[in-house]
């Protein structure tokens, strides 16, 4: 099957079925990676603000800081 009759296939599939369809081709050419997962969660979901995806990552890799009520009791003058 030539790469134009995989994409004239890939256009008559429903949406669902094409994000499916491009997730699994995407985890076979970069295996074993958080990169793709959160390339289509993007994707998926284009209202929601980048700066809330960076943030999501951040909190996934463990790039947070810890807040407590004591941080607050003599704030930066």
């Amino acid at each position: 099957m030539s790469a134009a009759e995989i994409v004239k296939e890939l256009e008559s599939l429903p949406r669902p079925e094409r994000a499916r369809v491009a997730k699994r081709v995407l985890e076979t050419l970069y295996p074993g990676g958080q990169q793709v997962e959160r390339l289509m969660r993007r994707l998926e979901n284009p209202d929601v603000p980048e700066d809330f995806w960076d943030a999501a990552e951040d909190v996934e890799d463990g790039r947070v800081i810890e807040m407590r009520d004591e941080h607050f009791d003599q704030p930066p003058a």
